[in-house]
């Protein structure tokens, strides 16, 4: 297979393994495999005897597979005829997969899992979500450069662009902190849950959660504006960008209205990342 190729079925492979690691945290699955990593209960191939072990099983699944993908792409890097920025780009995608792994390692080595909201669990959780996102966008600069065979990033990295990246790493590491809220300390209503928000009494986690929503307005008038940009001074299409907003607004809404469905949030976090996979996407037809 060729790098393009790879770098299209690592893409596909990272949001399932971002899709996967949201359902463990949501269904409180993260010790399915108990504190051994990287085997499972002590074993490679654990008999799966319990729903948490393998919803558990099934993401460190996925992820090896995402990280034997990369490893492959990380070795077909050194051959001559790859160009150097893709080189380059190569060896960051691997860094990113392997701080992944790591992170994942510690998180479940030191039991920051199910109902625990240890500081260091607070800190790790958007730190892992924060290099998911450097993932994905690397994973679909690649798979860019390769198709359309760039060798430069040339009017990349423009001030619109990195006002976007931070604005979403914000919006992310938020998001991950929401989410461990709605699990660890879940409210009986959308109503209870909107005074807990405001309540000084309340966790820490719970008075955080109302980062996000803020975060992502944000984050999606930003967007929207950002799509007339690109399409005015470049002449790109952006249609995608616009119709992927308004979904992740929509399902945003409709999961706390709803007061946290594990379906929609989980819808909720695939439109996040399709989303940045489109906008870093439409950001590299900028190149020339």
């Amino acid at each position: 297979m060729t790098i393009n190729q790879l770098s299209f079925s690592g893409l596909i492979v990272s949001i399932l393994s971002i899709i996967a690691g949201a359902i463990v945290r949501a269904t409180g699955s993260g010790d399915g495999c108990g504190a051994s990593w990287p085997t499972c209960n002590g074993e490679i191939i654990p008999k799966l005897d319990t729903p948490s072990e393998l919803i558990e099983f099934s993401h460190r699944f996925i992820s090896g597979f995402l990280l034997i993908i990369t490893l492959i792409i990380f070795i077909k890097s050194f051959k001559d005829k790859v160009p150097i920025l893709q080189k380059r780009i190569i060896w960051l995608l691997t860094f990113f997969v392997l701080l992944e792994a790591l992170i994942g390692a510690v998180i479940v080595i030191y039991e920051w899992v199910g109902l625990n909201s240890s500081s260091p669990r607070i800190i790790a959780v958007p730190l892992h979500l924060v290099n998911t996102f450097g993932l994905l966008g690397t994973y679909t600069l690649l798979f860019h450069l390769t198709k359309n065979s760039k060798n430069s990033l040339n009017n990349f990295f423009d001030r619109g662009f990195k006002i976007g990246l931070c604005l979403f790493l914000l919006s992310g590491a938020t998001g991950s902190i929401a989410a461990l809220a709605d699990v660890i300390y879940p409210s009986e209503s959308f109503i209870a849950g909107i005074a807990e928000d405001f309540d000084s009494n309340s966790e820490v986690l719970t008075r955080l959660r109302i980062l996000h929503p803020i975060v992502a307005t944000v984050l999606s008038i930003y967007l929207y504006s950002e799509a007339n940009r690109l399409q005015k001074e470049y002449k790109i299409l952006t249609k995608n960008i616009k119709l992927l907003v308004f979904l992740g607004v929509l399902l945003g809404v409709l999961n706390v209205v709803s007061n946290i469905i594990l379906p929609l949030s989980i819808l909720h976090l695939l439109m996040a990342d399709l989303l940045w996979v489109v906008y870093v996407d439409k950001s590299a037809e900028k190149i020339r």
